[in-house]
């Protein structure tokens, strides 16, 4: 019996979409075991992690703060805190010392032990007492000076007639309205689990904004409050979320490798990325899925063709 045309053609995707996952899974190792990832790693080392408390204690004074540091830390990454700018007051661990002395004691009877005049053995001893003072750190919003390693880079560029196709295509599948307005923060963009919404941050370039638009349809869909089997962890989601958008924007000939490979890496628990492996066939499923019903939305010019080949053939030759 010959098969149809759309058995084919289903055929075919799941033959690029198995390529493209495989490349997606050894191009992420292969970035981890980079030199812009060490380098990254070992920058970010040098950042102190707040505590419960202090991390309250920075939100309260300042909620929009991403990245804290004391003055001197700032200094040693050649960047300057602004002039006229007030710290963020945190409680510092200030520990004094102090000499005692105490009697020495046998250590299998516990006795004191005696000097020859028959008075007791002394030994000096130093003993920490716990004391706080109030210190002070700074956003990164208020310094100025070198920029900080950066481990993903920001897809810049406008969409061409094909790439509009394919947006107004998912935002017609898209089983939540989708929003395009200012985010607040670092995010460029978010599911609102309790409202049902696609928010995307409208200052994106076109092309980062399309790949985001595909990384929060991927949280609707894996991750929304009503799928019972969805993974609860930040790490597992996010690493889903942007292979999604990888594969899906791969597909249609968009490569966001340098900023989807810091993405995941930065997500991922370990150096064996053991979120990425264990999802690979949701990865996998899930993009099927898209492409499917994106597919069925456009018309035959804007359908991917000869890319398709020549994309595969890119990300096999950027594995070996």
């Amino acid at each position: 019996m010959q098969k149809t045309e759309s058995q084919q053609t289903g055929k075919n995707r799941q033959e690029i979409l198995n390529n493209l996952t495989e490349q997606l899974e050894k191009s992420v190792q292969g970035f981890m075991d980079g030199e812009k990832y060490k380098n990254f790693l070992s920058s970010m080392a040098r950042f102190h992690s707040y505590s419960l408390n202090n991390q309250l204690l920075i939100h309260i004074q300042k909620p929009d703060s991403t990245l804290c540091a004391s003055y001197t830390t700032w200094k040693k990454f050649d960047r300057y805190v602004k002039k006229g700018e007030k710290g963020i007051k945190i409680i510092c661990p200030s520990p004094h010392k102090m000499q005692t002395l105490r009697t020495v004691r046998d250590p299998k009877t516990g006795k004191p032990e005696l000097l020859a005049d028959g008075s007791k053995k002394k030994e000096v001893v130093e003993k920490v007492i716990p004391f706080y003072k109030v210190g002070y750190t700074y956003d990164i919003s208020q310094t100025d000076g070198e920029p900080l390693p950066e481990i993903t880079a920001r897809l810049k560029g406008d969409l061409d007639s094909r790439q509009n196709g394919l947006k107004a295509a998912l935002l017609e599948i898209s089983p939540v309205p989708v929003h395009f307005r200012p985010v607040p923060g670092e995010a460029n963009g978010y599911y609102n689990l309790t409202q049902k919404e696609i928010v995307v941050d409208s200052s994106l370039s076109e092309k980062h904004s399309l790949k985001t638009l595909i990384h929060e349809l991927a949280h609707v869909l894996l991750h929304d409050s009503s799928i019972k089997d969805a993974p609860r962890d930040s790490p597992t989601r996010e690493v889903q979320a942007e292979s999604v958008a990888y594969v899906v924007c791969q597909y249609f000939g968009i490569d966001t490798s340098d900023y989807s490979f810091g993405y995941i890496s930065t997500w991922s628990s370990d150096k064996n990325t053991e979120e990425l492996k264990k999802s690979l066939e949701v990865i996998r499923s899930t993009s099927n899925d898209i492409i499917a019903n994106v597919e069925k939305k456009l018309s035959p010019e804007l359908l991917p063709q000869q890319e398709l080949s020549e994309n595969i053939q890119k990300a096999r030759r950027r594995c070996m």
